[in-house]
């Protein structure tokens, strides 16, 4: 008779990684547009000198060599002196003029027929409801701005969670969601995409309603009283947790002309692309997933901007509406101050993404970011994609390279130089095998009842992102803007900035 012993197999996870940042290099380390700055100053000191004015040349050689110095050694959380400076004065001049502070309603500026329209750059927003090509509703968000002309459609889903899921799987989840994300580069039109993952504590409506349906008069007494007993104790009891995926269209004409498609023409297209864009999904661990209607992206909408209405909403929603228009989804009041975004009867803190992953990280990095936050009205975690069209991905690939062997170039022995020209060749041989590039951030808000609320989680919330090894800051001086980002509304930033990703690459 013979045994035979099993001995467990330990399955590694699945590591991702070799994440860039595209950017010019300059000379010395210092970046393309501190090095083309600098060539002015190299020819008056050579002008100088040439001239017999020695004083002058070693003077202005001086001044910028500290000008470079400070911008070297006063660098904290990827500000340098300069940057912070630059937010002060813009938050002072801000604050002089008055468009620190919005005020909407009957009693508001700005806004004549008493209406609480989104602030800022939702501020000329339009919402309006069609049907996909399955005859099923949808909300489309339309943006317009300088030249831009953006529409949107937002996707609920539930996720499943990662509980008792074989590693495998998870592989295959994200796998797909890396496809999905791919696709986007491919298809013609999209400017932008992000996922939003909201978590806020249970109102204990829905349990309510729950067992008021299911209640018979003729009951016993021991069920009864075992179900009133249910409801009082977990009345509160798991905090509710929805994921949103917004997907912004490119609505500018496509014969090269300024203006713009046209609601109806968008509204067609979009919703010829929206089933196939909702099933590419499935496989995700999106668990259930549908488009949002106009009324759902309102209602939520609302309910960011003023959190403590959040149970009253629930509860309008299960009697048949809130019956909310769009001019209604703003706050009555907004505060945009320097560290802190007053809204209502809340206020919200937000912080960015500053740096991105330096080494390798896993499927669940994000976990313990995303996870429900007690203590808090609402906590948003949006991650921001802005897939790069497979036409330029090979010219972006390319100039990595370059860009990556001049910087190797400039140092002997720079481990970061070699680690910076590897990633680069292992990208471009990816990209040959038909990958995708894609830009990306991320943005934390918090919301609670006020500023003493949020202080503690001024080193939770850096701690919380520190597994996926990437950096977080606050939105110093545009926390107005940053929480409007951060709702899933298909706002995309960039093309709203007068300074095009070309320029700011050099920097």
């Amino acid at each position: 008779m013979s045994t035979t012993s099993a001995e467990s197999v330990r399955i590694e996870p699945q590591v991702f990684g070799n994440l860039t940042v595209p950017r010019r290099s300059g000379l010395g380390g210092l970046s393309m547009g501190v090095s083309l700055a600098l060539v002015p100053v190299v020819l008056l000191g050579i002008l100088f000198l040439a001239t017999g004015r020695w004083v002058l040349a070693f003077g202005i050689v001086a001044l910028a060599a500290v000008a470079v110095l400070l911008l070297k050694v006063t660098t904290r959380q990827g500000r340098s002196i300069y940057g912070r400076i630059t937010l002060r004065l813009a938050q002072r001049v801000k604050e002089k003029s008055g468009r620190d502070v919005y005020l909407a309603g009957p009693t508001g500026k700005g806004t004549p027929d008493g209406a609480t329209r989104l602030p800022g750059l939702m501020a000329k927003s339009e919402l309006a409801e069609f049907t996909d090509s399955y005859g099923n509703p949808f909300g489309l968000i339309r943006v317009a701005g300088a030249g831009v002309y953006n529409y949107s459609v937002v996707i609920e889903a539930h996720p499943d969670g990662d509980s008792l899921v074989d590693r495998e799987q998870v592989d295959h989840r994200v796998a797909v969601w890396g496809a999905w994300l791919t696709q986007r580069g491919l298809d013609e039109g999209i400017r932008g995409a992000s996922v939003t993952v909201e978590s806020a504590p249970d109102s204990g409506l829905r349990l309510t309603g729950l067992l008021e349906a299911n209640r018979v008069e003729e009951s016993p007494d021991y069920a009864r009283g075992v179900t009133e007993r249910i409801g009082q104790t977990y009345q509160g009891g798991a905090p509710q947790l929805v994921a949103r995926v917004a997907v912004t269209f490119d609505g500018r004409r496509r014969d090269g002309k300024a203006g713009d498609r046209g609601l109806a023409e968008m509204a067609e297209e979009i919703g010829t692309r929206l089933p196939g864009l909702v099933g590419g999904l499935q496989g995700t661990g999106a668990g259930s997933v549908k488009a949002c209607t106009a009324a759902q992206i309102i209602d939520f909408t609302r309910v960011a901007y003023d959190p403590t209405v959040a149970s009253i909403v629930e509860e309008m929603q299960a009697s048949g509406g809130t019956g909310l228009g769009w001019e209604d989804a703003g706050p009555s009041f907004a505060q945009d101050s320097f560290e802190h975004y007053r809204h209502d009867r809340a206020v919200s803190k937000s912080w960015t993404m500053y740096q991105g992953p330096a080494g390798n990280f896993t499927a669940n990095s994000l976990k313990r970011v995303l996870e429900p936050s007690p203590g808090l009205l609402r906590k948003r975690v949006t991650l921001l994609y802005r897939p790069i069209p497979a036409e330029r991905t090979t010219a972006l690939v390319q100039q990595e390279q370059n860009d990556a062997a001049f910087a190797g170039s400039q140092t002997r022995r720079n481990a970061r130089a070699a680690l910076r020209q590897a990633a680069a060749a292992k990208t471009a041989a990816e990209e040959a095998q038909g990958a995708g590039l894609t830009r990306f951030g991320l943005i934390v808000t918090i919301t609670g009842t006020s500023e003493d609320e949020l202080k503690p989680w001024d080193k939770r919330i850096p701690g919380l992102v520190a597994p996926a090894r990437l950096r977080v800051r606050p939105a110093l001086a545009n926390q107005a803007v940053t929480f409007q980002a951060g709702l899933p509304l298909g706002l995309v930033l960039p093309d709203h900035m007068l300074i095009p990703d070309t320029l700011r690459e050099f920097f």
